[in-house]
């Protein structure tokens, strides 16, 4: 088996949203203050379509998670955030006038595509039965080497389907904690008006 990896695109993008107005400058440091030798703070030093090692990934999202310490709310907030900004980052022009042709449908089909392409850790898998309810699941399975996956996967789903143009999304995480940030399986209900 290979050794977990994240394609260098998540850690710049990463990197970018502590350095966003998302953090103030104390919080950035404490993010930074946690961060080994070996995670660079420097957005330059890692090239977006090389893959890195996912302790490089885990070491920023415990940075970011300690900015909250034990509030999980707000903890969930902040990675979840991050996955609405890397989404942001992720559709580019053009890539955004497609989205907006998307249905739900053709997402869900897609986004265990969209893992694979940035991560060899684990799988992605879409639960389409209940699009007619409004109501998608996600479940990601195999992922503990990756500590705090789970919100910011949820805000790139949520920020991908908001581009799409459902209203009013409504996600619930499941099986995440701050007691436990890297389960090896989590699973996000998505609902929307």
């Amino acid at each position: 088996m290979s050794d977990p990896v994240v394609r260098g695109y998540m850690l710049v993008s990463t990197l970018d949203y502590i350095a966003s107005p998302a953090f103030t400058e104390d919080q950035r440091q404490l993010v930074y203050s946690k961060l080994s030798s070996d995670v660079s703070r420097d957005r330059s030093a890692y090239d977006v379509m090389k893959w890195y090692p996912a302790a490089h990934a885990n070491e920023l999202n415990n940075g970011m998670a300690a900015v909250h310490g034990d509030d999980e709310k707000k903890v969930y907030e902040l990675l979840e955030g991050l996955g609405m900004y890397t989404a942001d980052k992720a559709t580019s022009t053009f890539l955004r006038l497609i989205m907006k042709i998307l249905t739900p449908g053709l997402f869900a089909k897609k986004a265990p595509d969209f893992w694979a392409r940035d991560n060899r850790i684990g799988r992605m898998e879409s639960d389409i039965s209940r699009l007619d309810e409004k109501r998608l699941v996600v479940h990601l399975r195999e992922i503990s080497p990756l500590s705090h996956v789970a919100p910011s996967a949820a805000g790139f789903a949520k920020f991908a389907l908001t581009t799409i143009g459902l209203k009013n999304l409504r996600v619930v995480t499941k099986g995440w904690s701050l007691q436990q940030p890297a389960p090896d399986a989590v699973q996000f209900e998505i609902s929307w008006d």
